[in-house]
């Protein structure tokens, strides 16, 4: 018999995996970098977020502190690397265009 907590847990999971294929595919549709971190971020939060909320359906203390840690690392980190990766083509594309207004 499945309980209201397992059951929390498989939708939490399923909802992740659904975010999550459905960032894959926008990152593969995008040919820009810019369109294409922004279905990246449909990942790096709630996707991994839900998948790591499901864990909590083990009640197992070691698993569930495992990955509260996880989430709060990636809350912290996944808009300070889309920032970066951001910034990082805008002067790739302002490098570009000085070549090539200079030659």
């Amino acid at each position: 018999m499945t309980t209201l907590l397992e059951v929390t847990g498989a939708v939490l999971l399923a909802g992740g995996l659904l975010l999550a294929t459905i960032g894959l595919f926008g990152m593969l549709r995008h040919p820009r970098l810019v369109d294409q971190l922004h279905a990246a971020g449909l990942i790096t939060g709630p996707a991994i977020i839900l998948v790591l909320a499901a864990s909590i359906a083990t009640l197992k203390a070691e698993i569930i502190t495992s990955a509260v840690l996880v989430i709060l690392f990636v809350l912290v980190t996944s808009p300070l690397s889309g920032h970066a990766i951001a910034q990082a083509e805008r002067l790739r594309q302002l490098r570009t265009k000085s070549r090539s207004e200079a030659g």
